[in-house]
């Protein structure tokens, strides 16, 4: 790409940027000089962070350096910023993601559950569903378990039974289980606080604005609306978008001679595998003894690197958990300053003011359905999360949602967004120029899902999280 398209993409968020800042004069009386000059440095992000004229990590690197300049941050608060809990877990999950590949335990499991549920085409697509929910626990990359184990085995598996995209054949098989595939990981993202790193990105902002959720009130809200999804999605695919063979005797013996191939566990996966239960359960429960989310995904990265399985090189070789690591930590920081100075507590009074009287209720599936449709015109889940989520959850919150309900429900929408274009994250570009699946019945599959998955998630979650006494 030449420079010049390149300075292109600064054109807009610099003019927002200076003109904000030199609108300082007008400001509102109850924002002080700093906190609106770091709200004009934080917009001029986010846009760019859209416009992309570098990668985001540049982008907040330069973003923070100029508000350093500027005197809004001392250089102690920024290299503290980047000791932030969230950012950290965010890395260390995609180390232990780096486990899972490696050793091959991933590709086992699917195997496993082809070999044992795959005679029907309609089976093999739950017993798939399985094999990405199993993954999402500790697979916070849904790049990682789309691009690196579940298409490469649908690919191979679709070939087999003779539906090939090259030979026209792609509708026999292949096509309904590559879609079911896209749509069950966007569910499993969704399911887990570990099943996507946005996920993690969306809780490290609402703590910025004193609301906290941990992994297992995550996973108590999110289950039943994901075992639903997970009923429910598969059957829907099957029904609108249904595969012209619909009996697979033949993916036991082809599922069969893989793991023949694999052979015998290594000690790598079975070390592996009890690392992702040891985590697993400790995520679960490890709060009643003072083990935090992040503590645990550092227990599990210390094992691996302790008996192997993963090695310093595999880390550094990482470059994504890196890249979040620093961009993260920099948005974080300018979130939770953005709160001490107290710009997100006016903001968020100013906005909720105007939906005062309205049913909080309302209010919240309004900015559900708002933050989902705006997906489409962003191509990345941190994109979206970075540049919207803080403001939707200061809105809900000022509009009298309560904080919990409000930073949860935002959150698993950022998931769930997924399901709109074929450009919506990493996965959806891989699966839809596969040729498998034409650009077409993607776009109307993804909006026809896409409303179920608001009915559950939406209306079913509302309806889950007052039986649990969540609000």
């Amino acid at each position: 790409m030449s420079d010049k398209i390149q300075w292109k993409k600064w054109v807009l968020p610099l003019a927002i940027g200076i003109g904000l800042w030199l609108l300082t004069p007008l400001k509102p009386a109850a924002i002080n000089v700093q906190a609106w000059h770091l709200f004009a440095i934080f917009i001029a992000t986010i846009i760019a962070c859209v416009t992309k004229p570098l990668p985001m990590m540049a982008t907040t690197i330069i973003a923070v350096v100029i508000a350093t300049l500027t005197g809004i941050f001392k250089m102690e608060e920024v290299t503290a910023g980047f000791g932030n809990s969230t950012a950290w877990m965010v890395a260390m999950c995609m180390f232990m993601a780096a486990g899972f590949i490696k050793s091959g335990l991933g590709k086992r499991i699917a195997y496993f559950f082809v070999k044992t549920f795959g005679k029907r085409t309609l089976g093999l697509a739950y017993a798939l569903s399985l094999v990405e929910t199993v993954l999402a626990v500790g697979i916070p990359s849904n790049n990682a378990r789309v691009n690196g184990i579940m298409y490469p085995i649908i690919d191979n598996l679709s070939r087999e039974m003779g539906s090939d995209p090259k030979k026209g054949t792609e509708r026999d098989m292949g096509s309904f289980l590559v879609f079911t595939e896209y749509e069950v990981n966007i569910v499993t993202s969704t399911m887990f606080l570990t099943g996507l790193a946005g996920n993690m990105v969306a809780l490290g902002i609402a703590k910025t604005q004193n609301v906290t959720i941990s992994w297992m009130q995550w996973f108590v809200a999110a289950i039943v609306p994901g075992i639903i999804s997970l009923i429910l999605v598969p059957f829907i695919l099957y029904k609108i978008y249904p595969p012209k063979i619909k009996e697979t005797p033949n993916a036991h013996a082809w599922a069969d001679k893989k793991l023949q191939e694999l052979g015998k566990m290594t000690a790598a996966e079975k070390i592996m595998g009890v690392v992702f239960v040891l985590s697993v359960a400790l995520w679960l429960v490890g709060s009643k003894f003072g083990i935090d989310a992040t503590l645990v995904s550092f227990i599990a990265v210390a094992l691996l690197l302790v008996f192997g399985v993963i090695n310093v090189k595999d880390i550094l070789g990482q470059s994504f958990a890196w890249n979040i690591l620093t961009w993260l930590s920099i948005i974080m920081l300018m979130s939770q300053k953005l709160m001490t100075l107290g710009f997100f507590p006016w903001f968020s009074k100013t906005l909720g003011s105007a939906l005062h009287g309205m049913n909080w209720v309302l209010v919240l599936v309004i900015l559900f359905l708002v933050y989902f449709y705006l997906h489409y015109l962003f191509p990345s889940v941190s994109t979206q999360i970075s540049a919207l989520y803080a403001g939707f959850l200061s809105i809900a919150i000022g509009a009298g949602v309560p904080p919990m309900m409000a930073a949860l429900m935002l959150a698993l929408d950022g998931s769930l967004y997924l399901s709109t274009s074929s450009y919506s994250a990493g996965p959806a570009a891989l699966l839809s120029s596969t040729g498998y699946v034409s650009n077409k019945d993607w776009w109307k599959l993804s909006a026809i899902i896409g409303v179920v998955l608001n009915i559950i998630w939406l209306g079913g979650g509302l309806v889950w999280t007052k039986v649990i006494g969540m609000w």
